[in-house]
């Protein structure tokens, strides 16, 4: 089956493979069942998406409903707004999508609120938090998108559905989980290609930058098959190595990986789980089944293994010094603790 409609749009933490010039710990990992806990589940109006932590040390999250930026207190949940005016979802999905942080200054990323789905004509981009607590455009993904349509002519929605972003070079890379490419915005707001993926290979999701080095989880076109979950490294001249999936002798069905985190040396994936629905265009887009996410580690052979199961839905996640944080489709705030 094709990407066409699989844009993320339902979406849309053990010794660990290591990558060169990651900096290692050296004591080996506690086996000990990790504990997942609701930090919030009321700060994302019902539908969750991106996050990021910020400076401060807190979880920054994005609500497309109101079109917010919210700031959750990784201790207590406590939750406040800090950011408002952003184009909201216009239909079920979408709006203020993913959040990050260059310096002391919040970005967020806003997709599938404008005319393309028929919304008011609001820019699908990259937008910066303000002093006074309002936005303003920095990056016009949409616009540049639709200018410059990937080779590959499996697609619909000319803007793009875009996933997820991070801090890289002080600009930003951007995931298209639509039009199958990895694009790069420059710290002046300038839009270009890094790489691109073709309609049956890999669906650009979660992204991580570590040491520099650009990490990215692909799920394959649906039915999101275990063997076409992958996490790669994507070099600065656009060529991509796999370097974390499931091993030949899996047998499970958890086949839609959505992020990847490095944390202390180790390299991790988050899979929404897995995917029931019938292979059809029509099914395309649609979330993995209830509490069948995980949490895998990557281990020195390159494979995954599990690590936290039963999760709902996540949508993406945040490591810090051990401790998680996941985001759920459903607009639940987890912290996943090693106890």
């Amino acid at each position: 089956m094709t990407r066409r409609r699989f844009t993320a749009l339902a979406t849309a933490l053990a010794i660990a493979f290591v990558l060169p010039g990651f900096h290692v710990q050296a004591q080996a990992p506690s086996r000990t069942a990790p504990v997942v806990t609701v930090l919030n589940d009321s700060a994302l109006s019902g539908l969750g998406s991106g996050s990021a932590i910020g400076p401060d040390g807190a979880l920054y999250v994005t609500n497309g409903t109101k079109g917010t930026l919210v700031r959750v207190d990784p201790t207590t949940g406590s939750a406040k707004v800090v950011g408002r005016g952003l184009p909201r979802k216009f239909i079920d999905i979408g709006g203020a999508m993913d959040v990050a942080f260059i310096g002391d200054r919040a970005y967020v990323m806003v997709i599938l609120a404008g005319v393309a789905v028929g919304g008011p004509d609001d820019v699908m981009g990259i937008y910066r938090l303000k002093r006074d607590g309002t936005f303003s455009v920095f990056a016009d993904l949409g616009t540049w998108s639709t200018n410059h349509p990937p080779k590959d002519p499996d697609w619909f929605v000319a803007q793009g559905v875009q996933y997820s972003m991070d801090v890289w070079r002080k600009g930003f890379v951007v995931a298209d989980a639509h039009l199958a490419r990895v694009i790069r915005v420059n710290a002046r707001g300038r839009i270009s290609e890094l790489t691109a993926f073709s309609s049956t290979d890999r669906v650009p999701t979660g992204l991580e930058v570590a040491d520099g080095r650009v990490l990215l989880a692909t799920a394959g076109p649906i039915p999101h098959l275990p063997s076409t979950s992958k996490i790669n490294r994507v070099r600065p001249d656009g060529s991509v190595k796999v370097i974390g999936t499931w091993g030949k002798d899996y047998t499970g069905n958890r086949g839609l990986i959505v992020d990847v985190e490095h944390d202390q040396g180790r390299l991790y994936g988050l899979l929404q789980g897995h995917w029931n629905l019938e292979p059809t265009e029509e099914n395309e887009g649609f979330p993995a089944a209830p509490y069948t996410g995980e949490i895998v580690v990557v281990q020195p052979d390159g494979t995954f293994r599990t690590v936290v199961r039963r999760l709902d839905r996540p949508t993406s996640l945040e490591l810090v010094d051990g401790v998680g944080y996941v985001v759920t489709f459903a607009g639940k705030i987890l912290r996943v603790d090693q106890h």
